[in-house]
């Protein structure tokens, strides 16, 4: 993955605990084992306790990484339903600063594609690695990305549900989700897509799984829904897009398996 931060229009935010912290949680931890191994009752019943325990510092002290594209200088190089460059709006977004804007009618949706807004990864301009710089291209099963988020809003007369399709740079194979509450007439609202497996958000991944889908991330594509009654109203909708990003959670570190294990080997040594 490309997760390239030089570009102010990306915002990563990464909260870490350093190894000075980690060792102290790992210092009262040990501490812990060693009292329960003194009073004779460390025993296997006691050990999952005591895992879990370690398992809620890790919460602390795993990184956690977001990236957001911001659209704060320009569109990015997303797209629209038509592949061309986006309409840049300059401010008023989701958190005041810019955002991107595509006007279509239900009767344009229903008659064609869903897709309102495109983040590919051969858009626009060539000296670009794609929308925001490729910094969503990638390997997302072995980035351990846990998350998508993005804001949108619309003016419809009624409530719209939106989705996302992530894809491989050829389109193909594709997830499909949708969150299925509605959203409100003109208030900006965020979308989230949990990246895994179980989402029942995933309503296809196109005949393929899940990591065949998400091992190749080149698309993504944020889609709109018609609203029962509305399939052939011409009215000209405006739709809108902000802070589409990724949130990175890695697996807790070894630190879990080192105290699991010394916590085996207390109990193998006082057996024995």
């Amino acid at each position: 993955m490309n997760l390239n931060t030089s570009d102010q229009r990306l915002k990563k935010h990464t909260v870490s605990i350093n190894t000075d912290v980690l060792k102290k949680i790992q210092r009262s931890v040990n501490k812990k084992i060693n009292n329960l191994r003194a009073q004779g009752k460390l025993t296997r019943a006691s050990l999952p306790t005591i895992i879990c325990l370690f398992a809620l510092s890790l919460f602390e002290v795993k990184a956690v990484t977001t990236f957001t594209e911001t659209f704060d200088n320009d569109n990015s190089n997303w797209g629209n339903t038509a592949s061309e460059p986006a309409l840049w709006v300059e401010n008023g977004g989701a958190d005041g600063g810019g955002y991107i804007s595509s006007t279509r009618s239900f009767a344009e949706i229903e008659a064609g594609s869903t897709i309102t807004f495109r983040g590919h990864d051969e858009f626009f301009l060539p000296d670009k690695a794609g929308a925001s710089d490729g910094a969503f291209i990638g390997n997302w099963v072995a980035d351990e990305v846990t998350l998508f988020s993005a804001s949108v809003r619309h003016n419809a007369p009624a409530p719209v549900t939106f989705g996302a399709r992530f894809s491989s740079p050829f389109n193909f194979p594709g997830g499909l989700g949708y969150v299925f509450k509605p959203v409100m007439p003109n208030t900006w609202t965020t979308l989230e897509f949990g990246i895994n497996p179980n989402n029942p958000a995933f309503v296809s991944f196109e005949g393929q799984s899940f990591e065949a889908v998400f091992s190749n991330v080149g698309h993504i594509q944020i889609l709109t829904s018609v609203p029962d009654g509305f399939e052939n109203n011409p009215a000209p909708i405006t739709f809108d897009l902000d802070n589409p990003g990724i949130t990175v959670i890695p697996e807790p570190s070894s630190s879990l398996l080192l105290i699991g294990g010394s916590a085996l080997l207390f109990l193998r040594r006082r057996r024995s």
